[in-house]
């Protein structure tokens, strides 16, 4: 008997582990993206535009070219992740 109510349980907690990961996670991402991030989209869209204008652009910033497209590859990857996130 002890062992029955043991493994129900068990069952039981695995069972609301589940459910309320499950619920947070589709909560998390609801309204979320680039739609709900404009201003973050539209900050995107302009480094990228400024990667592509700094590789097409002769190597004359003494240096700090590569640094900054690297740079700015770091930062689109943060706000991609803040995109994510949804607007409260």
């Amino acid at each position: 008997m002890k062992k029955n109510l043991t493994a129900i349980l068990v069952v039981a907690a695995f069972a609301a582990g589940v459910i309320f990961t499950s619920a947070f996670t589709a909560a998390k991402h609801q309204n979320a993206g680039p739609a709900a991030h404009p201003r973050i989209a539209k900050a995107i869209t302009n480094m990228q535009d400024a990667i592509d204008y700094l590789n097409a652009a002769p190597d004359v910033f003494q240096g700090h070219k590569a640094a900054a497209i690297m740079k700015t590859k770091a930062a689109i990857k943060e706000l991609q992740i803040c995109e994510t996130y949804p607007v409260k």
